[in-house]
């Protein structure tokens, strides 16, 4: 179990994982559970699904409030013990948001294989790449 999400809320999380897969799967008619491979084997390409939901706050609670609450809870999540050998706990997401945050201030590195790809995709287009040679 080293390396692997410990479950948490016992049955609880179970359900909850279980209703998310069923969403982003089985609607979509796509590969449910151990239908897609296993951690062993390569997955099944082109068998995932995915789920979005789009939900207006505005009609359910007042949007500020809402806000401040959420970033309530975000606080809580930084304040609980941390585990040995962790340094820090974040709240979901929080990676994928400084990650971000550092390509819009320094561009997103590309490394030799996408830039040419990036290249001969743009050349096939006729678009004049010779001022982006240095990128």
């Amino acid at each position: 179990m080293d390396g692997l999400l410990a479950p948490i809320g016992r049955f609880k999380s179970t359900g909850l994982a279980m209703i998310m897969s069923i969403l982003s799967s089985m609607i979509s008619r796509a590969s449910y559970g151990t239908e897609l491979g296993n951690m062993e084997d390569v997955p099944k390409p082109g068998q995932d699904g995915h789920f979005v939901a789009a939900i207006q706050v505005g009609a359910f609670e007042d949007v500020r409030r809402f806000k401040s609450r959420v970033d309530r809870a975000i606080q809580q999540v930084h304040q609980s013990q941390l585990a040995p050998r962790f340094d820090r706990i974040q709240a979901p997401g929080k990676d994928k948001f400084l990650k971000q945050e550092a390509y819009r201030k320094g561009g997103i590195p590309l490394n030799a294989t996408r830039r040419t790809d990036l290249h001969q995709v743009a050349t096939d287009f006729g678009v004049d790449v010779a001022s982006y040679a240095s990128i």
